[in-house]
């Protein structure tokens, strides 16, 4: 056996029996020796990309679907620097990656070799933690090779979870040559208890019997939380808000409409105490009522998450398992906040059945409002964009069972479509609702499903360019100063799609045609994308103004 076979192998073999069972590969050169050695690790399903961006968001999806780490391969050089955005987005939305760069040798490092830049810590603080590996040579560095990958996946899956990065510097020859694959060396790593002290949980409780409003706050990130808890909390009186990306549906006994309702009657009590789970929430609106009100944080070690700066307590450990001892010791709120509450729920309900009813037909928000009928199935899960996608579902999609994705943790446009199609490689397929510049903006992203052979359904909203600017204060300036700057018009005609990407392409321009074509399309296999040619950006500004300024009756 060749050293860099036994090196190398000695690492490939302790990922496997760490746990990690997926891995994608960009294809490259210098990365030939450990693209070699995952390929023939039976427990490892290589997957290919054509390119190290749409690589590394469909390992990011991948991961996120299954809450699983996914390795991520590239060659030397910028190749490396293309997974940056997928790396700042897993750390600050906590999916675990193993990001293997390959590099070139200590020696030819800042001579003006070829393909070489930089590697060392080339994602600075967006990953929990780096090696540079040695290169290997005449000393048998097996051992430590292995220790380094068992390392990796353990503070990669250790809470919270994120990206870690292992700079691969190999000398050529680069194929490993031939031989039995090593055995792992490493045992398994075990993680703390995640229970919280007892001192914390009374903590939380003296806040909480000190309040007369408070709420339960779920954002984005939640884990799943079984009804059983959130009709515990229901029974102590204590309002529950579910954001539309909490792994938790937004159903009985949560509430939902809560960025109308608080936008059109802002004369609503404030709450004094939030238990929050998850990321900060995506309404605007909600972090403006709650600005106030003292907070609980629940989260894992390291996870302070509270950018709004609220008077705080914080109890570290698995979120779940410190609700469930909460609940039990926690005292009943007076009923009236909870019952205000609820009739504003109502009354939001209500108020967006009205807009809907009476907006033109090719208002967008028809499609979040009528999502769960549109897409029955919970087992196969929704990915919305940042900007207007994501705001319109908090807004309109009120009521169902679905899972709900997003890349909430950078916001960032880039990288939408490779995402969804590494959900899909994990859930059999996924309905992707994306803005018109978020789907071009990573449409080589669909070679993924050709390559995969993927089922994923792309709902493309086409406004004509960047339509959450029409809602900020950016719409103020000159009309022409703004389309060039902000609004980005474009005339990219998507339907090319189906010439290069095999997929079956449909168009709409009301809602009637889009929920036909919607309907045949979404239990049809294979990649399908279905444009939909909404209301211009200044009538859609107008529509919502209409949702929250209402009529006095109302």
């Amino acid at each position: 056996m060749t050293p860099l076979r036994s090196y190398l192998g000695h690492f490939v073999a302790q990922l496997a029996a760490s746990g990690v069972t997926d891995a994608v590969v960009a294809p490259g050169s210098r990365s030939t020796p450990l693209a070699l050695l995952l390929h023939e690790t039976p427990s490892i399903h290589v997957h290919m990309a054509l390119d190290e961006r749409s690589a590394a968001y469909f390992a990011l999806g991948m991961a996120k679907a299954q809450s699983q780490p996914v390795a991520l391969l590239s060659t030397s050089g910028t190749a490396a620097a293309n997974f940056l955005p997928a790396v700042a987005e897993a750390a600050l939305s906590r999916v675990p990656l193993l990001v293997l760069t390959a590099d070139r040798p200590r020696e030819l490092r800042d001579v003006g070799a070829a393909q070489t830049i930089d590697q060392v810590h080339l994602y600075g603080r967006h990953v929990k933690w780096f090696q540079d590996l040695p290169t290997p040579g005449t000393l048998n560095l097996d051992r430590h090779a292995a220790q380094v990958a068992a390392r990796a996946v353990h503070y990669a899956v250790s809470h919270p979870q994120g990206p870690v990065h292992v700079n691969v510097p190999v000398r050529e020859p680069l194929l490993p040559g031939d031989g039995p694959l090593p055995e792992a060396y490493m045992g398994p790593f075990f993680q703390p208890a995640a229970v919280p002290q007892a001192a914390a949980l009374a903590a939380a409780r003296d806040w909480a019997a000190a309040a007369v409003r408070p709420i339960l706050a779920l954002g984005p990130e939640t884990p799943k939380i079984s009804r059983e808890l959130l009709m515990a909390f229901d029974q102590l009186r204590w309002p529950i808000f579910i954001d539309p990306v909490a792994q938790v549906p937004r159903q009985s006994p949560g509430l939902a409409s809560y960025d109308t309702f608080l936008r059109a009657w802002p004369e609503l009590p404030h709450p004094d105490l939030v238990v929050q789970v998850g990321s900060p929430f995506t309404s605007k609106a909600f972090h403006a009522w709650v600005e106030g009100a003292r907070l609980i944080l629940l989260d894992w070690p390291s996870g302070f998450r509270d950018p709004d700066h609220h008077p705080a307590t914080v109890v570290e450990g698995d979120p779940v398992l410190t609700l469930e001892a909460l609940v039990t010791a926690l005292p009943a709120a007076p009923p009236a906040f909870q019952e205000a509450l609820q009739q504003y729920e109502e009354r939001a309900h209500k108020r967006i059945a009205h807009v809907i009813q009476d907006s033109p037909a090719h208002f967008e928000g028809r499609l979040y409002y009528h999502l769960a009928e549109l897409w029955p199935d919970p087992e196969k899960p929704v990915l919305v964009a940042s900007s207007m996608p994501v705001r319109d579902m908090d807004t309109f999609y009120t009521n169902g069972p679905l899972t709900v994705f997003a890349n909430r943790g950078a916001n960032g446009i880039d990288g939408l479509v490779s995402t969804a199609l590494g959900i899909a490689q994990k859930t059999d397929d996924v309905l992707a609702i994306l803005g018109d510049l978020a789907f071009h903006h990573d449409l080589t992203g669909l070679s993924l499903a050709q390559l995969h052979q993927l089922n994923a359904f792309f709902v493309v909203i086409n406004n004509q360019g960047g339509a959450i600017f029409s809602f900020l204060s950016q719409a103020s300036l000159p009309t022409q100063t703004f389309e060039e700057l902000f609004g980005t018009p474009h005339r990219i005609d998507f339907s090319g799609v189906a010439t290069l990407y095999g997929a079956e392409f449909s168009r709409a321009d009301d809602y009637p045609t889009f929920d036909r074509h919607f309907r045949a399309l979404r239990t049809k296999p294979g990649l399908r994308v279905l444009e939909w040619r909404t209301t211009p950006r200044s009538e859609t500004v107008a529509i919502h103004r209409r949702l929250y300024q209402g009529t006095p009756e109302d």
